[in-house]
């Protein structure tokens, strides 16, 4: 029993991963959350991969040792891109990362065989999208297209709006004009912008929100495992950042909102004092 109570870990690089949270926390209700948004280090995707994974590699032991996870999930696609294997060597408890997950979806509702990809460019440059892609089909065509401003943007809440519509517009018509059917939302950040996103692209292509794909796995999995968590008592859930102050106003504000967490509220632990 007392494995089954113990809590789910995620991580991110700010607050996009709180969209896998949402999706978590849809399916599987009576799991308590402790996330943790390294906002100090904000954003991960441009940055040197030997770091992103000194980082991640930092967050999870915090997670293990502090909070006594029972699972952690990587709701950071650079973060899976840069550090998944590694991880899941070094520690003993489930390590899940968000890619496999959404490229098992994209090839399975491709009926073109050609794949849209969006993310940021550790992401796009990693690979790790696209070879996820192949292992499932090697017939399918990957179009992979950087987007680094839609994170800032997200941070600071801007979810709506003209200059969000424009930036998209340009980030995204080399994709359209490839003809494809389906497309990969390859950052925990991206969800929030699926309104203006779908706006753009149009109902011909289909979105993959990996956030949506993981929260799926991870349930299959603690039944699998007999670590569901079935008490019916409310979960406590810690919502953690490495440096508050980065935290936008608006995006509390919005965020709660469209993630319906209405007492989303972040508090800060700064694990990172030595660096």
């Amino acid at each position: 029993m007392y494995e089954k109570n113990r809590p789910i870990g995620l991580l991110d690089s700010g607050v996009g991963g709180l969209t896998a949270a949402k999706e978590i926390l849809d399916i599987l209700e009576n799991e308590k959350i402790i996330y943790y948004g390294d906002t100090l280090h904000l954003p991960y995707g441009p940055k040197n991969l030997d770091d992103v994974r000194k980082y991640v590699k930092k967050i999870v032991r915090y997670l293990i040792e502090e909070w006594k996870v029972k699972v952690v999930v990587l709701a950071c696609n650079t973060a899976t891109s840069a550090a998944l294997e590694i991880l899941k060597k070094e520690f003993f408890i489930p390590i899940f990362g968000i890619i496999d997950s959404g490229a098992r979806k994209a090839v399975e509702i491709s009926k073109k065989k050609r794949i849209g990809l969006i993310g940021t460019q550790g992401t796009i440059s990693s690979m790790a999208y696209q070879n996820a892609v192949r292992s499932y089909d090697i017939m399918q065509k990957i179009y992979a297209e950087p987007c680094p401003l839609f994170v800032e943007m997200v941070e600071k809440g801007e979810f709506t709006g003209r200059e969000i519509e424009k930036t998209a517009e340009k980030y995204l018509q080399n994709l359209i004009k490839n003809d494809i059917d389906v497309l990969i939302l390859g950052c925990t950040h991206y969800p929030y912008l699926a309104p203006v996103l779908k706006k753009i692209v149009g109902n011909k292509i289909k979105l993959i929100d990996p956030s949506l794909e993981i929260a799926g796995d991870l349930k299959k999995f603690l039944i699998k495992n007999d670590l569901l968590n079935i008490s019916p008592h409310a979960a406590e859930h810690q919502f953690i950042v490495s440096d508050i102050d980065k935290i936008y106003q608006k995006f509390l504000v919005e965020g709660r909102k469209f993630l319906k967490l209405d007492n989303l509220h972040f508090v800060e632990d700064n694990i990172f004092t030595e660096y």
